[in-house]
This record gives C-alpha cells, structure tokens and sequence, in this order.
C-alpha cells in the first residue's frame, strides 16, 4: 500500500464488505470537504471481535481500539467502513464514532441504508448519507467538535432525518476553526 508521509492523510477501509461506492465516496468526500490526502487500503474482514452477544451489536470503541493498534502509521488517519450495527456504551446505537483529535473512526452503513416501510433506501439517498458520516467522523479526528448549523457536516446525527439534512461540507464557522488547527486549509 502507498502511504502518504505527511501528517494530514486518511486511508479508508471497508471491514467487512462494505459495499465499495461507499468507501470510493467517503474518501473522494473527506479528501475534497477537509483537504486531506485520502486513499483506499484493502478490505479486511468483519469486526467479529467487537460483537457484543447481549446487544447483538458491535461496540465502536472497541473498533477504534483495533484501527488505533492495527492499521495506518503515525501521522495517519484510519476511517473503517463497516455493515454491521453499532454502539458506545451510552447509547442504543451510532452511525459512527472517532475519537476528537484521535486517528480511528468507524462509520456504519448498518442504519443507513434504511428506507421507509423497512424497505432499504435508494442508492442516491444511501450515498449521501456514508458521505456525510465520513466528513462528520473525520472532522472529529481533525478536533471539530460538533456545529449547531444545520447544514453543517459537523452537526451532530441522531436520525436519518437530521443526516438527510444537513450537508456534506463544513460550514464557515467550523471551516475557520479547522484552517485555525492546522495552520491552512
């Protein structure tokens, strides 16, 4: 795998088979909305050792944990796309976790796929919303806390109607506070 030196790169990975549109997108995304080197690293295999039986889900912590240990190299940025559904401890479910200022996110197509009447959503629709994810998860790792516009990447997506809504880009707030981190975006 090629690997960029500098300090502002992101690798994605789908574990577990998460559908490849998804992953192209979600890197395409992240390195266009947040101006990072983006590439994708091969598939790996499901996230078996975060199933939690009880829940019959998987703890994103413990995923992070994984990535932190696992993949990507100091100065990188490792964003795991995975299928299965997802928790923190806190929480009946999430769409993903990272760590703020850390170097692992998980984003979980699980729940987004999800249509009206349990039918799955349309491609488009499923798209957006892994694309939104992605931006949101990794400005988490670039330190952006979460955003009360909207529109914004980095507000916070508690239902599919707020990922639908917002947008995929930062808004200027959050912009000027990530340009301000690393010293130009």
């Amino acid at each position: 795998m090629a690997v960029h030196d500098g300090p502002r790169a992101v690798h994605v990975v789908s574990l577990g088979g998460a559908c490849e549109p998804a992953v192209e997108l979600a890197c395409r995304a992240v390195g266009r909305n947040l101006d990072l080197f983006c590439s994708a690293l091969s598939p790996g295999s499901p996230p078996r050792f975060a199933l939690d039986p009880v829940r019959d889900q998987h703890d994103a912590l413990e995923i992070l944990r994984w990535l932190d240990h696992e993949l990507g190299g100091p100065g990188e940025m490792v964003l795991a796309i995975v299928e299965v559904d997802l928790f923190i401890p806190v929480l009946t479910f999430v769409y993903g976790e990272a760590r703020l200022g850390g170097r692992s996110a998980v984003v979980s197509t699980f729940r987004l796929a999800e249509g009206g009447d349990g039918e799955p959503c349309d491609q488009d629709l499923f798209l957006s919303r892994v694309e939104k994810e992605a931006v949101h998860e990794v400005g988490h790792m670039l330190g952006l806390t979460h955003c009360v516009d909207r529109n914004c990447a980095m507000y916070p997506s508690n239902t599919l109607v707020q990922t639908d809504s917002k947008g995929p880009r930062l808004c200027p707030g959050c912009h000027a506070r990530l340009v301000a981190r690393s010293g130009g975006v």
